[in-house]
């Protein structure tokens, strides 16, 4: 935060200094400039507005004199607590979504609750952009404590993960990682892929890109890794990180679910799994987009359900976008006999836009005029 702008309370500078510094080694050095936003006194309990012990309940004018007084107290503290949240980046359309979300933000003591933990994410490198977008996807963050909670979870992953910049990129793919239990979830889900054989190179792949899958339940995950060894996955490759994100997210009666909508593509049981074993994130696709892409290359274009199951990526491309342009283009092709009927469907399908336009467009318009006409769809 800018020297200019507000700085915490002697107090909490203190704590910062006494607690934070020499215990992890971890916190900026934006503790030492001060942030002098006015505070206002947070309001007493209800019950100390209407009770005295000697003359009993107040009367009327003094009930709403008090009350009134309470009033704009909380409302200045709300007002304190969104002149934070900006000052760390948050637009107002974001502090509406956390007040909305948790409204006993606005009530909460800016210098115990908000300001260490805003502090604390900002100096291990999360941007003015990045904290209120990681803050609002998981908002228990500011709500767990910093010292027995957030900064021992932060220090065993970045004991992993090396770096403050992973750590952060990691925030970004699950920062709910952080909330969870180093001890009884996160060490011994990363102690299994260990033993399961995973290289360091795929614990990294998996924290970084996956991390919800990593604070799974303990059985769960270790289900889900022994499973993708069942399978036939390489630990050290980065299917099979993928694979045990699937399974430790999937719940069962999904998976069952997309095994039926491939089945009624025309996909045998063994061919899904072979579908799932070269792209494990296909169990993820929605059944609608299962079923146009394999309806329209099955059903229109006429390659086999298994020539798909072999090359599971192409059902992630956009329909009309890639798949049917591509398609009608070595359709002619294939008419003209330019191309072997065997071609392979990753053959067209994978490569980027330019080596497409290069190898099946450009390359044979002198022999059907008006080829890339047909690519645009005109």
């Amino acid at each position: 935060m800018a020297q200019s702008e507000a700085a915490v309370s002697p107090t909490m500078a203190a704590f910062f200094r006494k607690k934070l510094r020499p215990l992890h080694g971890i916190i900026g050095s934006s503790w030492g400039h001060s942030i002098q936003l006015q505070r206002v006194p947070f309001a007493p309990p209800i019950g100390k507005f209407f009770w005295s012990d000697r003359l009993g309940f107040k009367d009327e004018e003094q009930e709403l004199v008090i009350a009134a007084t309470s009033s704009k107290k909380v409302a200045g503290n709300a007002e304190i607590v969104r002149t934070i949240l900006r000052d760390y980046g948050f637009a107002n359309a974001q502090i509406s979504k956390l007040v909305a979300s948790r409204p006993s933000i606005l009530s909460c003591n800016p210098d115990k609750t908000l300001i260490p933990k805003l502090e604390f994410f900002r100096s291990i490198g999360l941007s003015s952009t990045d904290l209120p977008r990681i803050i609002c996807a998981c908002n228990s963050l500011l709500f767990r404590s910093l010292e027995k909670q957030l900064i021992p979870c932060y220090n065993f992953l970045k004991s992993v993960l090396l770096l403050d910049e992973n750590v952060v990129k990691m925030l970004k793919h699950g920062a709910r990682i952080l909330t969870h239990d180093v001890d009884k979830r996160i060490a011994p889900n990363i102690a299994a892929l260990r033993e399961a054989g995973a290289p360091q190179s795929i614990i990294f792949f998996i924290l970084l890109y996956t991390p919800n899958a990593v604070h799974r339940d303990g059985q769960k995950f270790n289900e889900s890794v022994n499973k993708a060894l069942q399978m036939g996955f390489n630990p050290s490759k980065s299917t099979f990180a993928n694979a045990v994100q699937v399974l430790c997210e999937m719940p069962e009666s999904t998976w069952d679910h997309k095994m039926e909508v491939y089945r009624r593509c025309g996909l045998s049981r063994d061919e899904v799994l072979l579908a799932f074993r070269s792209h494990p994130l296909c169990m993820y696709l929605s059944e609608e987009k299962i079923t146009r892409a394999m309806d329209f290359l099955v059903k229109e274009m006429g390659w086999k359900p298994a020539a798909v199951a072999r090359y599971p990526a192409v059902i992630f491309f956009k329909l009309e976008k890639r798949i049917m342009p591509r398609c009608a283009i070595i359709k002619v092709l294939l008419e003209r006999g330019l191309v072997k009927k065997d071609i392979c469907l990753g053959t067209f399908l994978l490569p980027s836009e330019t080596s497409f336009l290069s190898l099946y467009v450009k390359r044979y318009e002198d022999d059907v005029p008006g080829l890339m006409s047909i690519y645009m769809g005109k």
